[in-house]
């Protein structure tokens, strides 16, 4: 089948008992192939990712992106009134998201086994920091602590040594990415068995599956840091940086006409991939005073003709405006309220996220689309207006979802 798959889950119900981001970015991409995502939310600040990094009212850049399209449902799940919504929700869920500490969801009545007395059917998927069991079980973990309890902190060294996490929420994210393809996976089973199923996973897991070349690498290479080969790295250039990989023979030899050094062909230390590897050091310090002589723009034109790999390592602004990111509709643009237009990203498989319907990108305000939400559940208006009135729920007063 070829075409867009924004539609795929059309119709289907997905409650959302999550904060953060690893849970909630699998219930984005449950929503942007088409289900109906509630996020349950606390009341007052609303879920912690509203406040990651800047917040502006009631969004941050990350809580936009990780909330478009979904339903905010404010719910004070410490009264009854809210716990009996919660259970209501999760009674008519086709998927459930949590990422509670272990035994959260049992104190709240809404643990696996008692949706799944009344909703057999239900895919529930629970998400944890180091896994439901083991003496960390109960340890709080975020993306920061993970780089470093996984070991991917050990690989992302700065030229002094000192191991540095990625300044992007690179654990969080790839969790999310796992969580998703296991609940696809799940729905795929209900539907042909007609069984539901209970998936649990964790931030800990998730970063060994995302790392697990390096893994073997420890063990098969001695070093999960080893060197790809050689020349390769980030070179400073005249006014810039460039990516470069020229480690194979044909590229070495190509690389050392354009650099004027000739002589590094017949030199022991370089004359084959297997000695720069052993002298990657060595090679990558003689070549980075070549490329620092001339502008990135030059290099990217040498280099691409002599069909050496490399890249110029761009900022975000260069994305931007640049002619493939705009070809390919990598990235779109999408009003969002008073913020104007901001770029959205373009998942794989579906359309650019420009020519998406707009509900489906616009991530809500706390509380915003709850009573919709609750009608879409199967709520009444006197339900409804009990938990309000009662302060187990609060609606947004602007409301147009």
């Amino acid at each position: 089948m070829t075409g867009p798959m924004a539609d795929a889950f059309d119709g289907l119900l997905v409650v959302e008992f999550a904060q953060g981001v690893a849970a909630p970015y699998c219930g984005l991409l449950l929503g942007r192939n088409g289900a109906n995502v509630i996020k349950v939310e606390p009341q007052g600040s609303g879920d912690w990712c509203r406040s990651l990094g800047l917040r502006k009212g009631d969004f941050s850049a990350e809580s936009i992106v990780l909330n478009r399209g979904k339903k905010s449902l404010a719910l004070d799940m410490k009264t009854p009134y809210g716990r009996a919504a919660a259970f209501k929700l999760a009674a008519k869920a086709d998927v459930i998201i949590e990422n509670y500490r272990p035994n959260v969801t049992k104190r709240l009545g809404i643990d696996y086994a008692a949706v799944a007395a009344v909703n057999p059917n239900v895919v529930y998927a629970s998400v944890t920091g180091f896994g439901p069991t083991g003496p960390k079980s109960h340890m709080p973990a975020t993306d920061t602590v993970m780089q470093g309890y996984t070991g991917l902190m050990s690989i992302n060294r700065d030229q002094a040594g000192l191991p540095r996490r990625i300044n992007m929420l690179a654990i969080d994210y790839s969790t999310g990415l796992y969580l998703s393809q296991a609940v696809f996976a799940g729905l795929y089973r209900r539907a042909t068995t007609g069984h539901g199923c209970h998936i649990q996973t964790s931030l800990l897991e998730s970063a060994m599956a995302f790392q697990e070349a390096r893994l073997v690498a420890q063990k098969f290479e001695g070093s999960a840091v080893q060197p790809v080969g050689a020349p390769v790295g980030t070179f400073a250039t005249a006014d810039g940086y460039l990516s470069l990989n020229a480690r194979r023979d044909p590229h070495f030899a190509a690389l050392c006409q354009h650099l004027g050094t000739d002589e590094w062909l017949d030199d022991p230390r370089f004359n084959s991939a297997e000695a720069r590897l052993d002298n990657a050091l060595e090679i990558n310090i003689l070549v980075a005073p070549h490329i620092m002589q001339k502008p990135t723009a030059h290099w990217v034109d040498v280099l691409s003709k002599a069909d050496i790999l490399n890249a110029p390592v761009h900022n975000y602004d260069d994305l931007f405006v640049d002619p493939q990111i705009a070809e390919i509709e990598a990235i779109g643009w999408v009003e969002i309220g008073e913020f104007g237009k901001l770029p959205a990203a373009r998942i794989a498989g579906l359309t650019p996220a420009s020519s998406s319907n707009q509900v489906a990108m616009t991530p809500p305000r706390l509380g915003q689309g709850g009573r919709a939400a609750l009608l879409l559940a199967g709520f009444s208006d006197d339900e409804i207006n009990q938990l309000a009135f009662s302060g187990a729920a609060v609606f947004n007063d602007d409301e147009d979802a």
